[in-house]
């Protein structure tokens, strides 16, 4: 069964002067190197882009859905954390379909 996994990214971009918002501090940027990183692991784990999750003075901002945690203000470094939760809220949505 195929798994209800997904990291949703906020790509909103407030339009105010001196605003922050997670596409100004670089969600897009990591959308591709989170996909990237997704393809070279093998997961089943679609990128959803949202305009936005609420957090844009802490953005960039990610969520795995659904139900776990937020990630705020990201960078590369970030990304790696990311994954192996994306592996383990994998594997527990596996065990429940059981």
């Amino acid at each position: 069964m195929q798994s209800r996994v997904r990291l949703v990214v906020c790509i909103n971009r407030r339009l105010g002067a001196g605003q922050r918002s997670c596409a100004a501090s670089g969600s897009l940027a990591l959308i591709e190197r989170i996909e990237r990183l997704i393809d070279e692991r093998g997961l089943a784990v679609p990128v959803v882009r949202r305009e936005c999750l609420g957090r844009c003075e802490q953005g960039p901002t990610m969520r795995i859905a659904p139900g776990g945690p937020f990630f705020t203000e990201i960078d590369d470094s970030a990304l790696a954390v990311i994954i192996a939760e994306l592996e383990r809220f994998i594997a527990a949505d596996h065990d429940t379909d059981s």
